[in-house]
């Protein structure tokens, strides 16, 4: 019974292809793929506006700690910036 609730309780936070925002970081974010790493999850991201295309792995506790959202999660005024 505590399995169960130890997984409803969490809910799935990132997807591949979801458009992430951050308040924090002031950027925005797409999820490309989903990596697991000594089982932990990752991401490889494309971090959007840059010049250069250049993907990067995140962890999924750095995007929480960076307070990433995906744009279901947040209002058009905090997207604004």
């Amino acid at each position: 019974d505590k399995i169960l609730t130890k997984f409803s309780d969490r809910k799935l936070s990132y997807q591949v292809g979801q458009r992430l925002y951050s308040s924090k970081k002031r950027n925005s974010l797409v999820v490309e793929r989903e990596i697991f790493v000594n089982d932990i999850r990752h991401f490889r991201v494309r971090i959007e506006g840059m010049k250069v295309k250049k993907a990067v792995i995140l962890s999924e506790v750095a995007l929480l700690e960076d307070q990433y959202k995906s744009s279901k999660d947040i209002s058009e005024k905090e997207i604004l910036f």
